[in-house]
């Protein structure tokens, strides 16, 4: 009986303690899977996909809009509520592209867009679509002229005449010339500042001022008598050489600047001095070097007029010189080290002249 009653016992404990056991094994098991699901950190993969699901969640399409640009942007698949916090999402991933049948005017305002966009594959389409405009335009003669009439209509601040100045550079058309001329022509008729700038430009670029008398005309009416812009009167000056003007015209320029200088900034003096000598005759740049070099103008004309030197306006003499050396030993001059420099490489000096230098004395 009491052996009966002990193996009874014996076997209870050892089921209960069979029970215990798993049942806290199955426990601690669980215990660890929800432990690992809460508190596992998410790979950074992981996390990405995560917000990008949550942050965008929508399909990508193709759409050609009425300019003529494919877009690829976002197709949203949000409710209402969402649709406000999506539009900058979308307008932070738009990429714009070119259709393949754009026309030049579209091309146009692809690279104006491209010209000032912060993306950095804005860069490597611009090159491309610039030659695709040269193409198009050596392909159909009206393209050329789409782009002429977009150039004379483009407003001051675009850069619209750059890029078609460049194509027009570049393209193999008939007649270039000829265009060119009617460009300037049309230009010239408009009179206004923003079309003498536009103007200027295409003189510049394509060399349309060297040999051509009706260019050199309308370059002398800006420059003698426009009044709509001084900066466009000292462009076209530029773009003329002395023996394209006649005498009258010569002293019309140096009378007018030589007024102006009285009343001039710093930073214009140096053109004005420099054009006042090149357009006055050979006979009276040395009076008016030696005037302007006298210690009782400021610092910036008397450097305008070593500037003159050293591009050849001014041929050395011996009245310069002597001036030269008188200002380049006294060291309280400003001008002091610009003479001497001046002397060493513009002039010709003996041995015994560049001790001087050397030496002070």
């Amino acid at each position: 009986m009491n052996n009966k009653f002990l193996i009874f016992v014996a076997f209870a404990v050892v089921t209960l303690s069979a029970f215990a056991g798993g049942y806290w094994l199955g426990t601690e098991k669980t215990l660890r899977q929800l432990n690992t699901q809460i508190y596992a950190p998410s790979t950074p993969n992981d996390l990405f996909e995560q917000k990008h699901t949550n942050s965008f969640g929508v399909k990508k399409q193709n759409r050609k809009n009425d300019t003529g640009l494919a877009t690829t942007t976002t197709d949203s698949m949000q409710s209402d509520s969402q649709q406000n916090n999506q539009t900058l999402r979308q307008e932070e991933t738009t990429v714009l592209t070119l259709a393949k049948d754009a026309s030049v005017i579209e091309m146009m305002e692809y690279l104006l867009m491209l010209g000032v966009s912060e993306n950095a594959d804005a860069v490597d389409q611009f090159g491309p679509t610039l030659d695709a405009l040269r193409e198009a335009v050596n392909k159909d003669p009206n393209n050329m002229q789409m782009l002429v009439d977009y150039f004379v209509d483009s407003d001051e601040a675009s850069q619209a005449p750059y890029y078609i100045t460049s194509v027009l550079q570049g393209a193999d058309i008939q007649d270039k010339d000829l265009i060119i001329n009617n460009m300037i022509g049309r230009l010239s008729t408009q009179g206004t500042s923003s079309a003498n700038k536009k103007l200027l430009h295409l003189v510049s670029s394509t060399g349309a001022h060297h040999d051509n008398e009706q260019v050199i005309n309308t370059l002398k009416n800006i420059a003698l008598y426009s009044q709509t812009d001084d900066n466009n009167r000292t462009y076209a000056l530029d773009l003329l050489m002395p023996y394209q003007l006649t005498s009258d015209e010569k002293s019309k320029v140096v009378n007018d600047l030589s007024f102006a200088l009285t009343q001039a900034g710093s930073e214009e003096v140096s053109y004005m001095v420099e054009n006042i000598i090149r357009f006055s005759d050979q006979e009276k740049r040395i009076s008016l070097a030696s005037s302007y070099l006298a210690d009782t103008n400021d610092f910036s004309t008397r450097i305008a007029i070593l500037s003159t030197m050293h591009n050849g306006s001014i041929k050395p003499n011996d009245t310069l010189k002597a001036a030269l050396f008188d200002i380049a030993q006294n060291t309280s001059d400003p001008l002091s080290k610009h003479a001497k420099d001046t002397l060493m490489y513009v002039f010709e000096i003996d041995n015994n002249e560049y001790k001087r230098l050397r030496t002070g004395g």
